[in-house]
């Protein structure tokens, strides 16, 4: 089901001990109106995705299952990023954004709107409208002041860039979802963060210590 689709289903394979060899696997269940977007036109986001992180990927598109099979020279850690790579194409972000997650400063952060909100469809409906706001506004603007990529699909609220962002706009969505924060208290908030950002980046690219 939708609600549960974040939730994906780890398979990994461990050899036995003594053996050299062993092989990283992992299934991820992603929602099935998306697992175009996972393959990409020709198969080109699933290559893409393949050469990055040197692993093998297949799709099951009747289930909407996509398992990441390492190899040998695999790295661990490309592993788990092409695992995260598919996790944020299936909450709704395109090739490209995902694809960043390669980087070592971004990370991709899931929040289940049911734990801030309950199970109500009524209120999980109110609480999406309050962070896309009309047209996507409130959604846009939330990204520019946190420096991040935002969506919302289903149930999740998935935010994809660095640690200081991630935490931001986590907490932004918290004020405005949880507490119930009116947009300007919160936008206001961020913008005063957002300068005090740019303040300390100056002062650091000048090799000035802030106290």
């Amino acid at each position: 089901m939708e609600e549960d689709v974040n939730r994906e289903q780890d398979e990994r394979i461990g050899a036995d001990v003594g053996d050299v060899e062993f092989q990283m696997r992992q299934v991820v269940r992603v929602p099935r109106d998306r697992i175009g977007a996972v393959i990409g036109k020709k198969g080109r986001t699933r290559k893409k995705i393949e050469r990055a992180a040197d692993v093998e990927i297949r799709v099951d598109s009747e289930t909407g299952e996509v398992e990441i099979v390492g190899k040998k020279e695999t790295l661990l850690e490309n592993f788990y990023n092409a695992i995260n790579v598919i996790r944020a194409i299936g909450r709704g972000f395109d090739d490209r954004t995902a694809m960043r997650l390669f980087s070592d400063d971004q990370y991709l952060e899931v929040i289940d709107l049911r734990d801030l909100v309950g199970r109500s469809r009524s209120a999980l409906r109110r609480q999406r409208a309050r962070i896309i706001g009309r047209e996507g506004s409130a959604r846009r603007k939330l990204e520019a002041l946190t420096d991040t990529s935002i969506r919302v699909k289903g149930n999740t609220v998935s935010i994809i860039g660095d640690e200081e962002g991630i935490d931001l706009a986590k907490h932004a969505i918290e004020r405005l979802v949880g507490d119930g924060s009116p947009h300007n208290v919160v936008f206001q908030e961020l913008e005063a963060n957002r300068r005090k950002r740019r303040v300390r980046k100056l002062l650091m690219d000048l090799g000035i210590e802030m106290p």
